[in-house]
This record gives structure tokens, C-alpha cells and sequence, in this order.
């Protein structure tokens, strides 16, 4: 039996399909948080703002001093080829009770569920505390490293994170690491390869001895990964010239309690046993510096570290969030996060609760099944819902 009005349901749909149609890659998500905006002005929402990043922040006030914010970013990946959709990525399009479209998982639903939901538990009095919404931008570049902003101007109570958990209560998440890993070499005609060093054939040795290595392991969250994603030499198209360097890129899935330390002293170790082993061999490894524009034409700086992060089963808002949800099933995040600064970085206790799926986000055909949007326009009315823990 639904618990709210079908109007409720269908102004979530309506609201969600506003913001698929409009594109709103990181660093471009200003029409997006305009349209947001609107929303929160017609349903009541006050205190409306956008900080100086360009995320979006509404307030509902209930009775009780409580603070709770949640956020879901508004920024998302491109569409990629357009023909390769079967529905206008940018459409909208309801069929056989799913909505199609670029956001609808990530996480524009959860964002049209959190702005309804939240809206119907004020007008009818159940709201519990402040909830403040945020629609955040530039997740999909640097986790956390906008939404870090709203989280310092109003430190909250507790942060709930709208990613996709399919209705599930999330309570940790894997952290991630960009790592870019050199080797150094000494260019050469290729001809005469004996009087260079080649830096592509360092990097085979070195991309050979890393695999070597083993991640730790957390009972929760599963094994840590280590991945090359993405390589190129120097110079590069290279026409008869051994290459004087390689660069590759990987990605490390980091968990709780890593620091960046952590994640670069076993590669480090490696690259010191390779330089004992070869005279020539020189290589380095750096986590990546990252930057952000955002539309409003800040820039921000941020090491491409994101903590991962965990709230324990007995934590107390644990308990009172899982009880207004009607005791749901506790989950985590294998992906990364706005947690990684609100609970990582700034250790605001923080937990997961969205509509849609993990393997639905960043598809061609990315879609969202109204079961689940219904189900968090719910979960977000009954969260609005708590007492303090």
C-alpha cells in the first residue's frame, strides 16, 4: 500500500525527468541547479542558496535541533555516442515502469526523491530538525571536494548520501586513489637502441612487479584494488625515438584507515627493488594532483585521494535511521563517494540510502525503476522523520 499520495509519486517522475533533460557535466551544471532551485522554491523550501561553488542548499525547518544533510551531486558523465542509446539520453522516457535517461541512477532520482519526500514530511508536520538538501556539482571529477564546502558552512549532525544503494541503509564505502606511476629513461633512435634506456620497457617491468603486489583485505568492504587504467610515452606518436618516459596511470581502491602514505609505500618498495636489480631502471610514484573549475569560476585543489570510510552497526544513528526505514538491510558502497569528505575527511557520521542500482550508473540506456524512486520518495519522508540519536 502506498504511504503517500500519488501526485507525491508522480512530482518525483516530474521532477527527475526536468533534470535529465538538461546536460549537466561537471563544471557545467548551472541551468541544472537552476531548475533544482525552482523546485525547492515551489515546495517550500527556505533559506535557498548557492554557496560560492555553485552546489545548491535548501532548508525545512521541523521541531527539534538536529541537523541532517543530504546531498546527491547533479553533476554526470557524458552520453557518450548517441546513437548507442535506444532512448534520448537527455528524454525522459517512462517505459514498462522504468525512466531512461543520463542521471536517472546518478543520481538525479535521488535528488527529485529527497526534494519530495522531504517537502511532503514538512507540510504535514512529521519533519524532525533542520534537513538541509544539497545538490552538489563536480563529484563525478573529485569526490567530496565541492560538496566539502556546504558540509563546512553547516556541519551537520549526520549526512546521508543519496548514491545508489537500491533502498538498501549503506554504512561504508571504499575510498579511491589516483596514482600516476614514472619511469625514466634516455631517448635513442631506434636503430641503436643499445644506447638508450627505454622507459616503455622499464614501465613492462615495472606494470609486472606492481601486479605482485596484494592489497589489504577489511571484513566489510572487501579487498583493496590496484589497477593500471591508462598509459602513454614520451615522446608521443613516437616516429624511430625510444621513448624517455611512460607514465601510467592507476586506480587504487583504498579502505578505511589508509592514508596516502599507505597506498604509495609498497609501490615505492617495488620501484626500489627494480632500481637494485638494473642499473638504469628510475622511476616514481605520486598521487595525482586534481583541480576543479567550477561553473561559477572557482577553482579548487585537491590531492585525488578520497578516504574511504565506516560507520559502525551499533553507531546510534545507525540504529534510528535503519528503525524509521522499517528495519532495511544494511549495505555498503563498493564505488567512492561525497562520504569520502563528509565522514572520511571531516568525520560527520555519514550513511548511504538511494534508489537504483551500482551497475546502472555511467551505461548507455542508464535508467531508474519507479519502484525505486517511489521507494526513496518514502525512505527520504520517513528519514525526515527521525529524532536525534
Amino acid at each position: 500500500m502506498p504511504l503517500l499520495a500519488e501526485s507525491t509519486y508522480q512530482q518525483a517522475v516530474e521532477i527527475c525527468r526536468s533534470l535529465v533533460a538538461i546536460p549537466s557535466l561537471a563544471g557545467e551544471e548551472a541551468a541544472a541547479i537552476t531548475c533544482a532551485r525552482d523546485w525547492m522554491q515551489a515546495l517550500g523550501y527556505a533559506d535557498i542558496r548557492i554557496d560560492e561553488c555553485g552546489n545548491l542548499i535548501g532548508a525545512l525547518h521541523g521541531e527539534g535541533d538536529h541537523v541532517v544533510l543530504y546531498d546527491a551531486h547533479i553533476d554526470t558523465v557524458g552520453a557518450g555516442d548517441l546513437s548507442a542509446w535506444t532512448y534520448d539520453p537527455f528524454g525522459g522516457a517512462v517505459v514498462d515502469d522504468r525512466l531512461y535517461g543520463r542521471g536517472t541512477s546518478d543520481m538525479k532520482g535521488a535528488l527529485a526523491a529527497m526534494i519530495v519526500g522531504l517537502a511532503t514530511a514538512h507540510a504535514d508536520g512529521s519533519l524532525r530538525g533542520t534537513a538541509l538538501v544539497s545538490a552538489t556539482v563536480g563529484e563525478e571529477h573529485i569526490e567530496g571536494l565541492a560538496m566539502g564546502r556546504a558540509v563546512e558552512c553547516y556541519r551537520p549532525d549526520l549526512v546521508i548520501i543519496g548514491e545508489a544503494s537500491a533502498l538498501k541503509l549503506n554504512i561504508a564505502q571504499r575510498g579511491r586513489a589516483e596514482i600516476n606511476v614514472t619511469t625514466h629513461g634516455k631517448s635513442a633512435h631506434a636503430s641503436s637502441p643499445q644506447i638508450g634506456v627505454n622507459a616503455l620497457r622499464h614501465m613492462a617491468l615495472l606494470i609486472t612487479a606492481l601486479d605482485q603486489i596484494t592489497p589489504p583485505t577489511h571484513p566489510l568492504l572487501g579487498a583493496g584494488i590496484l589497477e593500471p587504467t591508462g598509459a602513454i610515452s614520451a615522446p608521443y606518436p613516437s616516429v624511430s625515438v625510444i621513448p624517455y618516459r611512460c607514465d601510467v596511470r592507476y586506480d587504487r581502491r583504498t579502505l578505511t584507515g589508509e592514508s596516502d602514505a599507505d597506498v604509495l609505500a609498497p609501490i615505492r618498495a617495488v620501484i626500489d627493488q627494480l632500481a637494485a636489480q638494473h642499473a638504469d631502471f628510475r622511476a616514481d610514484a605520486q598521487i595525482v594532483d586534481g583541480s576543479f573549475t567550477c561553473y561559477t569560476g572557482l577553482t579548487l585543489h585537491q590531492a585525488t585521494f578520497a578516504p574511504a570510510w565506516e560507520l559502525l552497526r551499533d553507531d546510534a544513528w545507525v540504529r534510528v535511521a535503519q528503525n524509521a526505514l522499517g528495519n532495511v538491510e544494511l549495505g555498503i558502497y563498493k564505488f567512492c563517494t561525497n562520504g569520502s569528505y563528509s565522514r572520511g575527511r571531516a568525520g560527520i557520521p555519514t550513511l548511504g540510502y538511494g534508489p537504483g542500482y551500482e551497475h546502472s550508473a555511467h551505461i548507455v540506456n542508464e535508467y531508474l525503476d519507479l519502484a525505486q524512486l517511489f521507494g526513496a520518495v518514502d525512505g527520504y519522508y520517513r528519514l525526515g522523520g527521525m529524532t536525534t540519536a
